[in-house]
């Protein structure tokens, strides 16, 4: 039944567009010669979708012949929809016109959606209308019936080529997201503490001014100075400053929320941008309380000290973030002269 060669005319033209130019110069060395075998890395496993099954049988013999494996014969849409699913075929042949609630146009838009399965429609239909209801889905081919053996192989190679060429840029493209995504996140954290860095602090500082601003909510900055790093590094070494510096994190986090804005902007120096009620006091108690806390504890052969300097921010002025750092940092030394002498950060175990 499919010796006869298909009609010439308006239809055709559509056909092509289907598949963009795969057919087109230099795809036809890809596809070798069109009466031998077909080029393919491993036997394609298709899915039949017809409802006609005197057209069933004689496709699934046609493909079966030409090297493919016929894994399934489906007569209806929703049928069709589970097949593909249960049966994760490399490549579906559907019919458009399929009886029922669900015709394959339908069946293919759903099979495309949920499991990104190429779909080549094989269609007697050659109305406008459907044929153009058709490209909008986003087949690989499109063959009208009755159909050739070289027509139908073609259109096979050409949308598994195809098929594969889109997965490949869906890959990369993925691939390059994320790398772009591990970038931005490695040029806003700091590497040692994991905390922000400068830059990230300041990116997350602004939005949520915008936001404090806009809601009316009242904002602390403050900038704390870890104490006596530089004898933690020259008496007990590097490593332990290291680790001075990763405990002192720590200590911030348990300290403020998980909303608040937390940074290392420098070797000794951190920040912190938080939501307050009417001052910055209780934040304060609360990091002096969860130092002493770990310096009771006595695990580490250094004692953690802190300067703290602190500024409220006024959200409804257009005062600038470093204006901001400028006054906690100022308010910060006045603290570290005041203590100046009366702290001791090597412990004796």
């Amino acid at each position: 039944m499919h010796d006869l060669p298909p009609r010439r005319d308006e239809t055709a033209d559509l056909s092509a567009s289907a598949h963009g130019d795969e057919l087109g110069d230099g795809l036809g060395d890809e596809l070798g010669d069109p009466l031998g075998e077909p080029l393919r890395d491993e036997v394609q496993r298709i899915l039949v979708v017809e409802d006609e099954g005197i057209v069933a049988q004689d496709l699934q013999e046609t493909l079966i012949k030409q090297g493919y494996e016929v894994i399934g014969v489906a007569s209806e849409g929703v049928q069709a929809v589970c097949m593909a699913e249960e049966l994760q075929p490399n490549l579906i042949v559907m019919d458009v016109g399929l009886q029922g609630e669900v015709d394959g146009i339908q069946a293919a838009k759903m099979i495309l959606e949920r499991f990104h399965i190429p779909v080549i429609f094989l269609t007697g239909h050659r109305d406008i209308e459907t044929l153009q209801r058709a490209v909008r889905t986003g087949p690989l081919g499109y063959i009208l019936k009755p159909f050739q053996e070289v027509e139908l192989r073609s259109a096979i190679e050409v949308a598994v080529h195809k098929h594969r060429a889109d997965v490949a840029n869906r890959e990369r493209e993925e691939a390059l997201r994320r790398n772009a995504e591990l970038l931005k996140s490695l040029s806003l954290v700091d590497e040692l503490s994991q905390l922000n860095n400068r830059r990230g602090f300041f990116e997350l500082a602004r939005q949520t001014l915008k936001i404090a601003k806009r809601e009316h909510h009242s904002m602390g900055l403050f900038f704390i100075d870890l104490n006596g790093l530089k004898q933690i590094n020259d008496g007990l070494g590097h490593k332990a400053g290291d680790s001075a510096l990763r405990d002192a994190a720590d200590i911030l986090r348990e300290t403020f929320r998980d909303s608040d804005i937390l940074a290392r902007i420098g070797g000794d120096e951190f920040v912190a941008l938080a939501h307050v009620t009417r001052d910055t006091n209780a934040l304060r108690q609360r990091l002096r309380d969860n130092l002493a806390a770990f310096n009771a504890a006595r695990r580490q052969p250094y004692v953690l000290d802190v300067s703290i300097g602190t500024t409220v921010v006024n959200v409804t002025t257009d005062d600038d973030i470093e204006a901001m750092i400028a006054r906690a940092d100022a308010a910060m030394y006045e603290e570290k002269r005041a203590m100046s002498g009366k702290y001791k950060v090597i412990a004796s175990l």
